[in-house]
């Protein structure tokens, strides 16, 4: 505008000649809103679309992310304190085999839409999807000081949407068996970033902290339980829950021994009779960490006289009869090396 203006004295000085300078003014003013509002309308468009087609891949504070900070969008990671959640449906390779394709994807993604939401709705991001399995964690791209309190309750809520979801599956006939899902957590340093190639990228974690959290998932089958955590979630979630100690392990590809814990629910979901039977349960876990096996076979068994289908109690049993028939060597250290993944 001030060009048209300077164009038009120049004109007048050099010709003597005025000519109105408010029309091609008004049309150079009305020309830069219109382009500037049509900018405007097409980046809001693509910012729509950006979000609409990640929103089936990523959590929505990792799509606001990038879209305030474009330039995250490259290669490259951060070293961040985080926790990460992996999650498995006992034998479900089993349930897939008898199942029609078209409606095995069904029941996938009725479970997968109902436990990611849980996760979503705690601010986890959804790393990816394995089949049945779900790898998710908390703490990035927003950071979370609570991240691994929310991936407890994450877990513990999943676990009660399981009993409901079932009840659909088995009453609709969309499956033949439940759907039961085993959790592994733990906290610790690890890499979170795109990682990939330019073409082809995923925001996802790296680390030995994530190794870990897959193994503890696995773990869940020594035990008999659902959800098991490392000492680092324990320490980092504060009272809100009921927890199990375990054993101290060292799994597979993981140096450093871990004590290990069973998430059992948050307190106010745990009724009495349970409460008493994990008392009894950590005075058996006491005894049996002084080798003392058979006294401690017994306070196992009384903790199945409480609660009949106790998976822990039933492995330290068990474990306590091998090692009556057979002591652990002079100098074990009580660690556990686990074999399996």
């Amino acid at each position: 505008m001030v060009l048209v203006i300077a164009a038009f004295a120049v004109f007048f000085l050099l010709t003597g000649i005025y000519v109105a300078p408010v029309s091609p003014v008004v049309c150079v003013f009305l020309t830069f809103v219109s382009l500037t509002a049509l900018k405007f309308l097409r980046a809001e468009q693509e910012k729509t679309f950006v979000r609409g087609a990640f929103a089936r891949y990523l959590s929505s504070d990792v799509i606001n992310d990038l879209l305030a900070n474009p330039e995250k969008l490259q290669l490259g990671g951060e070293k961040k304190i985080l926790t990460a959640m992996f999650t498995d449906v006992k034998g479900f390779s089993t349930v897939s085999e008898v199942m029609d394709p078209t409606e095995l994807v069904r029941l996938l993604n009725l479970y997968l839409t109902e436990m990611s939401d849980i996760i979503m709705d705690l601010r986890g991001t959804i790393d990816k999807y394995e089949g049945d399995a779900i790898i998710s964690f908390f703490g990035a791209p927003v950071d979370f000081a609570d991240h691994a309190r929310r991936a407890c309750l994450a877990a513990v809520r999943m676990k009660r949407a399981e009993h409901v979801l079932n009840e659909r599956f088995l009453n609709e006939k969309l499956s033949p068996s439940s759907l039961l899902t085993r959790v592994g957590i733990n906290t610790g340093e690890m890499v979170v970033g795109n990682m990939g190639t330019v073409q082809k990228m995923d925001y996802t974690i790296m680390g030995s902290a994530v190794n870990l959290a897959s193994r503890l998932e696995g773990i869940n089958k020594r035990y008999g339980t659902w959800v098991i955590m490392s000492e680092a979630v324990q320490e980092g979630i504060g009272n809100g829950f009921v927890v199990r100690r375990l054993d101290r392990v060292r799994a597979v590809g993981i140096n450093t021994p871990v004590r290990l814990f069973e998430l059992v629910e948050e307190a106010g979901h745990v009724d009495g009779s349970l409460k008493e039977a994990l008392g009894i349960f950590e005075e058996g876990l006491q005894i049996f960490e002084t080798q003392d096996w058979a006294r401690a076979e017994a306070i196992f068994e009384s903790v199945l006289k409480i609660t009949p289908d106790d998976g822990p109690a039933k492995a330290y049993i068990k474990q306590c009869q091998e090692f009556t028939a057979k002591a652990p060597p002079a100098n074990w250290d009580g660690v556990f090396n686990l074999t399996a993944k």
